[in-house]
């Protein structure tokens, strides 16, 4: 993806890849997509995820050693899976290869749970997940409705707290009516049909809904995008979402839902090819250690292939020192900044932004920011002092 693109450019070349024409009624593209979710398989994906999670506290109330709940383990071996383009999956959320996943092991040993006892829960929820992955499919395969069959059962309903309803059957989703908005104008952007918008809107809240984890959606507040265009050139967004994107061209977990709304798919998957082309990027990836170290690798070996290249990063994660990927980004030879946010300096925009009324949350961590350029990437995007200053500044900034 060439994050210079404008979005008549960026459309057409979403119609190259995902098999689209250029629209050939007043509706726009009128196609729809092999494979492509519908609203009855955004449910049963969610039921069999709410079992997943009833199944990890089964197997932690049996432990006698646990000394906590862990927290989010669910959201993050689902989370880390998706955006892992390693791992093998026939759904976009449910990974069916069986790997152990060292994430979720780790998040039970802190809880408290045996190591023996946390190799047997991960294999059974491993196992548990690809039998759910497999009962989705099959859904799938049973199902012969199109995607087009639902637009009239999909309903949408405003309520006095200016958020609007996106309705199927008995499930209920919520956004406000400004988040609403502006996935509405992502969507004509790409001359997708009108008829089938808020159905692919329901999948769209649906999937994030399902894999909840908001923590892990948070993005940095809009001033800081001001910052980072004007002063480092930044015009891509490696993990945001369709619900957070600040920015025109951006990544996310889930192309087959988001990339109706302006996504370009996942970081990890770009390949080589594309990012040979260079560019300045700003990359704030869920703050998981697994997924963390796999984008520093990502990083570091694309600024090792872009030599002649101008390309540039600037990373915003956790000041987690002990953690191997900030010691990764730490120690490169490509770093030119390492800015150090203390908790009471800055803030975040929250994960739930598309829901919620508080739309901003102080960080309740040190927050370290790197700024890591091959020479080219330097030359053309200068770390100055202005720049520095004007950064840590804009991170103090609401809307």
């Amino acid at each position: 993806e060439d994050p210079h693109e404008d979005q008549d450019a960026k459309r057409r070349r979403a119609q190259d890849q995902w098999g689209m024409g250029p629209g050939d009624s007043e509706h726009g593209d009128v196609r729809e997509e092999e494979g492509e979710d519908t609203p009855e398989l955004a449910v049963l994906r969610d039921k069999e995820v709410r079992k997943l999670l009833a199944l990890l506290r089964t197997l932690c109330s049996r432990s006698q050693s646990i000394s906590k709940e862990p927290g989010n383990a669910l959201t993050r071996f689902l989370f880390l899976s998706a955006l892992d383009a390693r791992r093998m999956r026939s759904d976009p959320l449910l990974p069916v290869d069986g790997v152990l996943d060292t994430c979720l092991h780790r998040e039970l040993l802190k809880a408290g749970v045996e190591p023996e006892e946390c190799d047997a829960a991960c294999r059974k929820l491993s196992d548990a997940a690809s039998d759910s992955a497999r009962l989705v499919e099959a859904g799938r395969q049973r199902n012969s409705r199109s995607v087009r069959s639902y637009a009239a059962e999909v309903q949408e309903k405003e309520t006095p707290q200016r958020q609007l309803q996106i309705i199927w059957r008995d499930t209920t989703l919520l956004i406000n009516r400004e988040h609403y908005l502006k996935i509405q104008k992502l969507y004509v952007l790409g001359n997708h049909d009108s008829e089938l918008f808020k159905v692919r809107l329901f999948c769209l809240l649906h999937r994030y809904e399902t894999i909840g984890g908001a923590g892990y959606q948070a993005a940095v507040p809009s001033a800081v995008f001001t910052t980072l265009k004007e002063e480092f050139g930044v015009t891509h967004e490696c993990f945001a979402s369709p619900l957070n994107q600040s920015l025109s061209s951006y990544s996310s977990a889930f192309a087959d839902t988001d990339h109706f709304f302006g996504s370009c798919g996942s970081y990890f998957d770009m390949s080589r090819r594309e990012w040979a082309k260079g560019g300045s990027f700003e990359a704030n990836p869920p703050f998981v250690e697994e997924s963390m170290q796999l984008m520093a690798d990502q990083i570091h070996q694309t600024l090792e292939d872009n030599a002649e290249v101008a390309t540039s990063f600037v990373v915003v994660v956790p000041c987690w020192t002990d953690e191997r990927g900030h010691e990764m980004l730490r120690e490169s030879r490509f770093l030119r900044k390492h800015i150090i946010l203390d908790k009471s300096q800055h803030s975040y925009r929250s994960g739930a932004q598309h829901t919620s009324i508080q739309q901003y949350h102080d960080a309740g961590f040190r927050t370290s920011l790197f700024i890591v350029q091959n020479d080219a990437g330097a030359g053309k995007w200068p770390v100055t002092a202005q720049a520095v200053t004007r950064l840590e500044e804009s991170f103090r900034k609401w809307d």
